[in-house]
Parts: structure tokens; sequence; C-alpha cells
């Protein structure tokens, strides 16, 4: 009686203990598939960063950070048991990247004077949300020890940058476009906006030649506009003077028509 005891209680054991390694594996699994799934993710988005995100506002420390980060999603991708060829050839290629940056010397000065094309809201927006998603990857490689402190700090500062240019070269971009409609009043607008943007810019002393531009074109447009308006003012005095001759004319012939009425 007692051996069926212990050899019940050894199933019972068995069982419990069988049904519990099951779940804390299915627990793993499900685990190990939300990890690939933030991975791929983030794997997407850091790629679209690159992709999206005119170079010209990516200085080099950050450019470094962004292909760090990546090279480092890869790797994590591929320790999650996702390894593929398409994986190691991406990382092969950023790898190949990443020595070509270290050696790229600063060109802040020469490459912040150059004005980018950003054409519509919906691809401002997109670089922003972009913008707005390395803030947090930059933390996230700060914490792992993928990059120092410093160069954070440095990737962050660049970052508030590019918020700048964003607006401002989307309401030059605009304003050009409007310019080319002759649509002068809405394009003075964007180009007042954009200028307004560059001298709060936290990078001010950079943008003299986008300064100098918006200047010249603000003052061109405002003087397309006069013109048009005094083109306006004299076609509607031509038409009430054409009018008023219009009237007296008629005036003449209704006096003559009465005369001869009266005769």
């Amino acid at each position: 009686m007692i051996t069926f005891i212990i050899l019940g209680a050894l199933i019972l054991a068995t069982l419990v203990g069988g049904i519990a390694l099951k779940n804390q594996l299915e627990k793993r699994r499900i685990e190990r598939a939300r990890l690939l799934v933030d991975l791929h993710d983030d794997l997407r988005r850091m790629q679209s960063a690159l992709a999206v995100i005119p170079h010209v506002y990516l200085d080099t420390p950050t450019k470094l950070f962004m292909i760090k980060r990546l090279m480092q999603i890869i790797e994590q991708v591929q320790e999650a048991g996702n390894e593929t060829s398409g994986l190691s050839d991406m990382h092969q290629e950023l790898q190949n990247q990443l020595e070509s940056t270290i050696q790229t010397k600063d060109d802040s000065v020469a490459r912040l004077a150059k004005w980018t094309p950003i054409d519509t809201a919906d691809l401002a927006h997109e670089i922003k949300s972009l913008v707005k998603y390395l803030h947090g990857q930059i933390i996230t490689a700060v914490k792992l020890g993928l990059i120092p402190r410093a160069h954070g700090s440095r990737v962050v500062k660049n970052l508030k940058v590019v918020t700048y240019r964003i607006g401002l070269d989307l309401n030059y971009t605009l304003a050009r476009q409007a310019l080319k409609l002759n649509k002068y009043r809405p394009a003075l607008g964007k180009l007042r906006v954009a200028l307004s943007i560059a001298l709060k810019s936290p990078i001010k002393q950079y943008l003299k030649p986008q300064k100098e531009t918006l200047e010249k074109l603000i003052e061109q447009t405002e003087s397309k506009i006069e013109r048009q308006r005094e083109e306006k003012s004299k076609a509607t005095t031509n038409k009430l003077a054409s009018g008023v001759e219009k009237f007296k004319v008629e005036d003449d012939w209704e006096q003559k028509k009465n005369l001869y009425d009266r005769e």
C-alpha cells in the first residue's frame, strides 16, 4: 500500500513537474517571439532613419551612433536565433560604412549651409517621428554601453538642431513651389516663417547663407505683391473711368432723346 502511495506521489510529481516545465518553455518561447518582434521593429525603424533623414542633417557622431546601434540590433536578432545571410551581409556592409565614417572629417559649417528639399508636410512629420525615435535609442545605447554618455550628449544636441532644420527647409521648399506658381502671398508667409525659424535656431550663426537668401526672396516677393496691387488698383480705376464715360454717353443720349420726344 505504501509503495502504491509513493509511486502515485512520484507520478503526480512528474506530471506537475512536466506541466511546469512545459509552461516555462512556453513562456520562454513567447518572450523570445516578443523580443524578435521588438528587435525587427527596431531594425526596420533604424533602417528608415538612415534612409529617410537627409544626410545634411547628420553629423559624424550621429552617423556613428546610428550605424553602431543598427549593427547591435542585427547581432541581437542573430543571437535570438533568427540569423540569415541577408542580415550577415547587412552587418558587413554597415561595418564598412562605420570604418569609412570614422575617417570622415567634420564638415558641419559647409553641411549646415546647404538647403535640403522637404516638399511635403508628411515627409517632415516622418522625419520628426524618426528623430524622436532616435532620442529613445540613444538612451538605450548609452545604457547598454554601446556609446559613451558624452557621445550620446553630442547626438542629442545634433538632433535638437535637426528639429529646427526640418521646419526651415520645409517652409523654404513650399515657398519656392508657390513662387513658381506665382502664388506670392502664400510664398511670402512661408518665407517669413522660415526666416523666423532661422533667427531662433541654436545654430543661427551657421545659417547666414539661408538668412540672406530668405531676406532677399522676401524683399522680391513683397515687391511683386505691391506691383500686383498697383496693377489691380490701376485696372479698377480704369474700369471705373470707363464706366463713368459710358454712363455720361448714355446720359447725353437720353437727354437728346427727351428733346426729340418733346419736339
